[in-house]
């Protein structure tokens, strides 16, 4: 059986994801894992993962991320369609989508008998604040209403992000507490804090400011964390700026500011539905900032731009990455995203990445 596994729901995906790879690697211990982002190529990589069987194993589970991001242009579902078609069976793929609809899923995929759909919603706001409480209990801790309130404060709405700050936090406190059995607000925000690092928030910020100097000093933290530290920060720029233009079209159509707040779509410039809508309330005054520096016309410029670099920023080696975000910093913030006019093949930088 192939899979398609829609909505916002990121942690429980993953989680189902690792039981189906387990599953996979039980009835095929050589399986060979593959993963694809749509976004990275045209769909050949995809087409040749589904036809072409493996030298060194029996069996491919294929695993096909960001499909929100497909368009006309790739051949994406047609290989999808043409491996449905073709009978095989030492292959499996698992689509991931964020889509909240089957309305952009091409019938002859959700209609296969061989293709299961499975929608992962979001939760209530109250089985949020018992998963935290039952996830603080495994680790020996306990909870209170309001120190979870400031959890929930703290991350995106899915389980993924919840999961990360609690494991954080667990271990945190294991390792700085004697005996400590109660976690509260106050010690949620001591942790804050005293762990704060940089990350694709506090960069954006910076880009929000108009501060280079300081986007750069962030940035170079940001790439001296960890070898992945830099790419989940260009994303959350992205992110942000995505979130920005939504925000700027909506009031450039005449709508109050607390509207464009609570309404603001996080746009792309691939052909992503039914994104999460609204902006943290905490976000507004920072969004305030970035719209008074960053007019429409420049964030658009600036989202097409971020968009063209996001395959230079996955293949970049860890040597060249500190001179190419510096690159793109300049882009942004001093050219508004206006690029030179001439061929990447004439860029040193390209060249050696």
């Amino acid at each position: 059986m192939n899979y398609i596994l829609l909505g916002p729901e990121e942690g429980q995906k993953s989680d189902w994801l690792e039981s189906e790879k387990k599953r996979v690697l039980k009835e095929h211990p050589d399986a060979e894992i593959l993963q694809i982002y749509v976004g990275d190529d045209k769909g050949d990589d995809l087409d040749a993962a589904l036809s072409q069987p493996s030298l060194f194993s029996s069996f491919r589970f294929v695993i096909i991320k960001q499909y929100e991001n497909r368009s006309a242009k790739d051949t994406f579902d047609k290989a999808i369609m043409d491996f449905l078609s073709s009978g095989l069976t030492d292959a499996e793929f698992v689509i991931i989508s964020s889509e909240k609809s089957q309305s952009r899923i091409r019938k002859e995929i959700i209609g296969s008998k061989n293709v299961s759909v499975i929608m992962f919603w979001e939760m209530f706001d109250s089985q949020k604040k018992d998963w935290i409480k039952a996830a603080f209990q495994k680790e020996g801790f306990y909870i209170g209403v309001e120190a979870i309130d400031e959890v929930l404060f703290s991350v995106d709405n899915n389980t993924a992000e919840m999961r990360n700050l609690v494991s954080a936090l667990s271990l945190y406190f294991h390792s700085s507490s004697d005996g400590k059995t109660e976690i509260t607000t106050e010690d949620i925000r001591k942790y804050a804090l005293q762990t704060r690092g940089e990350d694709g928030l506090t960069l954006f910020q910076a880009i929000a400011d108009g501060d280079l100097e300081h986007a750069e000093s962030i940035a170079s933290s940001i790439i001296l964390s960890d070898s992945t530290a830099a790419g989940r920060a260009f994303q959350t720029v992205i992110q942000r700026f995505r979130q920005l233009e939504s925000f700027e079209i909506l009031k450039a159509s005449g709508n109050g500011e607390e509207y464009a707040f609570q309404n603001a779509d996080s746009l792309s410039p691939y052909p992503v539905f039914y994104p999460t809508k609204g902006i943290k309330k905490k976000d507004w005054p920072l969004f305030r900032k970035a719209a008074q520096r960053y007019p429409l016309k420049d964030t658009s410029r600036i989202i097409g731009y971020l968009g063209r670099m996001d395959r230079i920023v996955k293949s970049t080696g860890s040597e060249w990455t500190g001179l190419l975000f510096s690159s793109i910093l300049c882009t942004v913030m001093i050219d508004k995203g206006r690029e030179e006019d001439f061929s990447l093949s004439d860029n040193p930088l390209a060249e050696s990445i």
